[in-house]
């Protein structure tokens, strides 16, 4: 919550909402416990960023802030609410390395990948009958490496990464301890059911929006539906003690969703109220001025400057060295740490003495035998300067050897001739059995130390394929 926490700093925050390749963004600026917040923004970026080139999306985000005049680096993140998996089990009483394998086995069974693939967060509660819970909300590693590339490539330092429903309960407090609260963005429905300071449920509503003469709306058919399974999930307890559904979020769809919303809630023995705008008479050491728009960017960038945690944060948390060194040598530990420097100074030192004993028995050695390896080098240069003229390498016989080697055993591909022209150019003719036959051959053929510059001349038909191709024979390349 805001409420009773110290603000976090004095430079301003940049709250980030996404839907698709929408984009809402709010700064806000704190001064004297009062945050001074931005009109919202919103633009659409070329692309979704799960769908493009992240490099190519982050310069279009940071081109477009840059245009609305938002050049603030530090931002808070707001999850789509389609990234978000969600489950609230109870938590039997375990031992705490029984409690770590249970949960492993819920996040297998609850979640749609395993948990190498997921970043999980999760917070333990208890529920009104004093009984322990757990939630656990999870979020697609590849999302959140994708999103941390958009902001990398957008110049952005991020200081908080959430769910956008969960962060607006920390703008807009529920008045009752059960609460089911709806958030519409440009083109989405999601739903989030709490029971005191525990998410019992986070669901994202696809099949409820349907786009008629280019404007989203609600089907009350596919509403209905998706609150009669959704309710049915939850505990009787929980269950009759929602009497109020809130809707975060402004536009059309927030709109028709209201309308839809307002039908239904007599069915349900609710009420429905919308929550767009910041209340007033809050008492908060964070203030921010009543009636503006209530948006998930504000509600992410207002949270953080006012010093409170996250209910499920994705930030990883970022550990300088000098913090990593601190806690290394930290506690008793210290003088063990301290023991095993000095023994590997030790060692080390013994290793250098070791090797000089080792370089003056080596010099002695060599002095002793210094005339004779000069005499023999002497006869070795003469070798090689009275040596026979001719080259005993058998240039032709190593060309015709690589082409060989090249050449598919099958006898897919045939030479008709070869010839070793001046400058050590080789000129190959044939016939193959399709262009993909003599492309692999060719490849095949690159992959020689000695040829160079392979160059197709002449490629005729289809199946068989009349070819002739060149290369140069680089005989210092050979290895001996």
């Amino acid at each position: 919550m805001i409420e009773r926490l110290k603000p976090r700093g004095s430079s301003p925050v940049l709250g980030l909402s996404f839907d698709g390749a929408a984009v809402e963004a709010v700064l806000v600026r704190p001064g004297n416990g009062q945050a001074e917040a931005s009109a919202p923004v919103t633009f659409q970026l070329p692309a979704e960023i799960l769908s493009s080139d992240p490099v190519a999306v982050g310069r279009a985000l940071r081109e477009s802030l840059d245009k609305a005049g938002l050049g603030t680096r530090r931002c808070a993140v707001a999850l789509p609410a389609s990234w978000v998996f969600a489950s609230s089990i109870p938590l039997p009483d375990l031992a705490p390395e029984d409690a770590e394998g249970f949960v492993e086995l819920e996040v297998e069974r609850s979640f749609p990948q395993g948990s190498d693939q997921l970043a999980i967060a999760r917070h333990e509660w208890k529920d009104a009958s004093g009984l322990p819970q757990i939630t656990l909300v999870a979020v697609p590693v590849e999302h959140l490496e994708r999103l941390e590339q958009v902001l990398r490539a957008a110049r952005m330092q991020p200081v908080s990464i959430a769910p956008a429903l969960t962060e607006m309960q920390h703008l807009v407090p529920s008045e009752s301890p059960a609460r089911i609260d709806f958030l519409a963005s440009p083109t989405s429905v999601a739903l989030a059911i709490g029971c005191g300071e525990g998410l019992v449920l986070h669901r994202c509503l696809d099949d409820v929006v349907a786009v008629a003469g280019g404007q989203p709306s609600v089907a009350p058919d596919r509403l209905q539906r998706e609150l009669r399974v959704t309710l049915g999930q939850l505990p009787d307890a929980t269950r009759q003690s929602l009497a109020r559904a809130r809707i975060f979020g402004g536009g059309p769809l927030a709109d028709a969703l209201q309308q839809v919303l307002a039908a239904i809630a007599p069915r349900l023995a609710m009420s429905v109220v919308r929550a767009d705008r910041v209340p007033g008479n809050r008492d908060a050491s964070l203030r921010i001025t009543p009636g503006i728009p209530a948006t998930a960017a504000l509600a992410i960038a207002a949270r953080h400057l006012g010093g409170g945690p996250a209910s499920f944060e994705f930030l990883a948390p970022r550990v300088s060295p000098w913090q990593q060194l601190a806690t290394r040598f930290s506690s008793g530990r210290a003088a063990h740490y301290g023991l095993a420097a000095a023994a590997v100074v030790a060692l080390t030192a013994g290793a250098f003495l070791v090797q000089q004993v080792r370089l003056m028995s080596l010099r002695s050695q060599w002095n002793a035998i210094a005339k004779t390896a000069a005499h023999v080098e002497e006869l070795q240069a003469n070798l090689k300067k009275y040596r026979p003229w001719f080259d005993e390498s058998v240039p032709s016989l190593l060309v015709l050897r690589t082409l060989t080697m090249a050449f598919p055993e099958d006898g897919a591909l045939t030479a008709k001739t070869v010839e070793l022209r001046e400058g050590a150019i080789v000129v190959c003719s044939g016939t193959a059995k399709d262009s993909f036959t003599l492309n692999s051959t060719l490849e095949k053929l690159r992959t020689a130390p000695e040829v160079r510059d392979v160059t197709v001349d002449q490629m005729r038909g289809k199946s068989p394929v009349q070819f002739s191709f060149n290369f140069k024979w680089d005989s210092s390349a050979r290895t001996p």
